[in-house]
């Protein structure tokens, strides 16, 4: 049985996607930042939930891969 290669792209722009989504559901249900505009905190968010999302989207590929990479 052959081994599928995971694909690095997908697993980091999914990460991406969902953790940029899960900011703005966040932003938009949570308090209001004090001191920063409607748009400049959904920015705000979506920056530091699609960072976080791609960092996790990493480690699942080096989950996913492990048997490839000697684990």
């Amino acid at each position: 049985m052959t081994h599928r290669q995971p694909d690095l792209v997908r697993f980091l722009a999914t990460g991406a996607v969902l953790g940029a989504v899960i900011a703005v559901l966040v932003a938009a249900l949570g308090r209001d930042v004090p001191y920063v505009k409607g748009l400049q905190e959904y920015l705000l968010f979506i920056l530091i939930g699609g960072g976080a999302g791609l960092a996790v989207g990493a480690v699942g590929y080096l989950i996913a891969d492990r048997p490839r990479l000697g684990s």
